[in-house]
């Protein structure tokens, strides 16, 4: 039974354009009044209740709508099906409210299989574009897998715990045999979480939809890959009683993290640059709840979809201030290199020494996420006023940080094996980068470049087994076509 609670207005409103038949223009004016009332909600509700993690997200849910329906209006004008359109961002902002709103597993369930049904809806917008139908095919495939994998969790643990609510999902259990099945309920829940955020190899779909319309592209990469880490950070205290979630989020989410920046580094097209970039940061964001820190995690999906937001509005501008952009800078050397790299890591734990005693509840990242945001630092080390740069970039980092540790609380995460897993991948990914630089006649480097212009030729396998069905029909795209042809 769904349960009724504060956000039940807020996906009430969304009905109204979701469902009824006025004029275009009304119709427009509806779907926009409808977000800006869901934002007042939000902020009205966080006014009397405080400020929670699930508020907060369910306002920038209703502000980047009325944002991306604005861009819409201009966007989409003359085009045909805009009413069409905008019946499918309501449901999609219902599904996407259910989400964020769920306190069990049939509200969780029922909130993303009506998401991912609108979603199929505005990824064919254009019904003529066999690219578009192909992409749509793709993230059909996916999100069933996901919601399959949902619905066996949820009825895992629901045996193990004898409650459909998220509540007593991590109560203490006395039976060996519950204790495993809601162990593997946990891992399925998770395996979910991995298919509705794109994480290799499933991320063909993702990368593959730019034939929708702009503002689809933003709301799919602004808001709804984002819904997977919410549910992980909804679900914390689950993560705690089930281990192996801890290594399956870390290492999984570490090394889509890893190589998807890798390939997103080859990629001309703007859109395409975005989409790699956005299972680099959900995984990420896994890697970051793997670890238990989950105030982390809220703070990365919030700038994240701001980020993500802006970036898909403004991408027809783009050409224009790549031009404008100074040229890149001539590799440096090896020590350089490594040295920019320590320099950043010392940078942050300088940082975070200082605050430590500031604070009354002192920071205590993992080791493993000071290594990452280190290297993430170096390419600024490079000079002095990079440095400053990056000291400051350090000082909004913990700011932000810790106000968001005041809304969402940490957990134990993956033990220090996993951690230092991940940590040796990514310094190895950072020389191997500083090398490739360095050498780009060598032979190995056209090789390895060859072989991330290809996405790692990991997507092959699942638009096989995706597409062969339609592939063998008279009329259909060839293999080539499902896969978008040679890569951008």
């Amino acid at each position: 039974m769904l349960l009724l609670s504060e956000h039940a207005l807020i996906a009430l409103l969304w009905l109204l354009p979701a469902i009824g038949k006025p004029s275009l223009v009304r119709h427009w004016w509806l779907a926009q009044a409808s977000a800006a009332a869901g934002a007042l909600a939000a902020v009205l509700l966080m006014a009397v209740n405080g400020v929670q993690p699930g508020l907060l997200f369910q306002l920038l849910i209703q502000l980047l709508a009325w944002v991306i329906l604005r861009f819409s209006v201009r966007y989409l004008s003359g085009e045909q099906g805009q009413g069409r359109y905008l019946k499918a961002i309501g449901w999609l902002l219902v599904g996407a409210t259910l989400v964020v709103a769920s306190r069990d597993w049939p509200t969780l369930l029922g909130g993303w299989l009506l998401t991912s049904r609108a979603l199929h809806t505005l990824l064919t917008f254009y019904p003529s574009r066999p690219q578009a139908g192909i992409a749509a095919r793709r993230e059909a495939v996916a999100s069933r897998l996901a919601e399959l994998c949902l619905l066996l969790g949820a009825l895992l643990i629901t045996w193990a715990v004898g409650s459909l609510h998220f509540a007593e999902a991590a109560q203490p259990l006395a039976e060996p045999v519950r204790q495993a099945a809601r162990a593997l309920g946990a891992v399925l829940v998770v395996c979910c979480v991995l298919l509705k955020t794109a994480q290799l190899p499933f991320h063909g779909w993702l990368t593959q939809v730019m034939e929708a319309p702009t503002p689809v592209s933003a709301l799919l990469h602004a808001g709804v890959v984002n819904l997977g880490g919410m549910v992980l950070i909804k679900l914390a205290p689950l993560w705690s009683v089930a281990p192996a979630t801890a290594w399956l989020l870390t290492l999984w989410g570490g090394m889509t993290a890893g190589l998807a920046c890798w390939v997103m580094q080859t990629r001309i097209s703007i859109k395409l640059r975005l989409a790699w970039s956005t299972c680099a940061q959900m995984g990420f964001m896994l890697l970051e709840c793997g670890l238990g820190q989950y105030s982390l995690a809220l703070l990365h999906l919030v700038a994240h979809s701001i980020y993500k937001a802006h970036a898909f509005l403004s991408s027809g501008s783009q050409v224009r201030t790549t031009i404008r952009q100074p040229a890149s800078v001539l590799a440096s050397s090896a020590w350089r290199h490594l040295a920019s790299g320590i320099a950043g890591t010392a940078l942050l734990v300088l940082s975070l020494q200082a605050w430590s005693h500031a604070l009354a509840h002192p920071l205590q990242p993992p080791l493993l996420l000071v290594v990452i945001i280190g290297l993430g630092l170096a390419p600024l080390c490079q000079r002095l006023h990079g440095c400053v740069l990056a000291l400051t970039l350090c000082q909004v980092y913990l700011l932000l940080h810790s106000l968001f540790a005041s809304l969402q609380t940490d957990h134990a995460g993956a033990p220090l094996l996993c951690q230092a897993l991940v940590a040796l991948f990514f310094a190895a990914l950072y020389l191997l980068q500083g090398w490739l630089a360095r050498h780009p006649g060598h032979g190995l480097s056209q090789r390895l470049y060859a072989l991330a212009f290809g996405g790692l030729y990991l997507d092959e396998w699942w638009v096989r087994a995706t597409l062969r069905s339609r592939l063998a029909l008279p009329g259909n795209p060839t293999l080539s076509g499902a896969q978008g042809g040679p890569p951008s």
